[in-house]
């Protein structure tokens, strides 16, 4: 198992806290972290930044890229996340479908439906070069991965689709991460620790009110060994809170 965290939450506290990025990336790894997850489209970009990522010794584990409707009949943007990512060495993607044009019913059945056919292609294109496709319960009701129900869909239908478990995320959208979690199980090949507050604003990890020690309960349960990914954005301090974070995850990562 190993600790990731997202790039932006180590960029942020380099903003935040006038450390460099070299000291930051530093005081990451000396919390346990071994690793990030990121924007495809802006780390593929950002050369010197991946050097120092690497130099640092921290790995990518997992690249997510949002989609849009233009997407839909053009696979560059899938194409380019792919290699992206197996250019970096992540052995799994995160794929954020287009918004819901709106939420009528007929519109939210019919776009489903085209999300489905975007599932298929990217997990295609990603299964020929040894690539896991993910999705996420995503904290915003009007993308078609926000509810339960239309993950349950999506891997019922689609059986190279994996799931990343993100742990605060069912609270954000009015559902239950314990209910949840049974349905998604036998897919989870990365968790997202996210903690909330009850007001469901971000908090370091392990001071909210997400039941995360029955979750990893669950988890030891099935073996899990994959990646446990700090995640809280919208911190006013990113370096205190992830130090803070980190030493909660160990309790049970590492």
């Amino acid at each position: 198992m190993k600790i990731s965290i997202f790039l932006e939450h180590l960029l942020q506290a380099h903003e935040q806290s006038g450390k460099s990025i070299e000291e930051v990336f530093s005081a990451a790894k000396k919390c346990g972290i071994d690793g990030i997850e990121t924007n495809a489209g802006f780390i593929g970009s950002q050369e010197e930044l991946q050097k120092k990522l690497q130099n640092a010794g921290l790995s990518v584990s997992q690249l997510y890229e949002n989609y849009t409707w233009e997407d839909f009949d053009n696979d560059i943007k899938m194409k380019n996340h792919i290699a992206t990512a197996k250019k970096l060495g992540a052995d799994k993607i995160l794929f954020i479908p287009p918004y819901f044009s709106d939420m009528k019913t007929e519109t939210v059945q019919a776009e489903k439906e085209k999300v489905k056919i975007m599932i298929r292609k990217i997990c295609a294109l990603a299964k020929s070069v040894g690539i896991t496709v993910t999705m996420e319960d995503f904290d915003n009701l009007q993308n078609p991965s926000s509810k339960l129900c239309f993950l349950e869909e999506y891997i019922k239908e689609i059986p190279e689709l994996m799931i990343t478990f993100d742990t605060g995320n069912f609270l954000a959208n009015g559902e239950e991460v314990l209910e949840a979690y049974p349905v998604l199980e036998s897919r989870i090949v990365n968790v997202h620790c996210k903690d909330r507050l009850p007001d469901v604003s971000s908090c370091p990890t392990g001071t909210g009110i997400i039941p995360f020690k029955i979750i990893v309960e669950k988890l030891k349960r099935i073996n899990y060994n994959g990646n446990y990914s700090i995640e809280h954005f919208d911190i006013e301090k990113q370096l205190e809170a992830m130090d803070e974070s980190a030493r909660f995850v160990k309790t049970f990562a590492l």
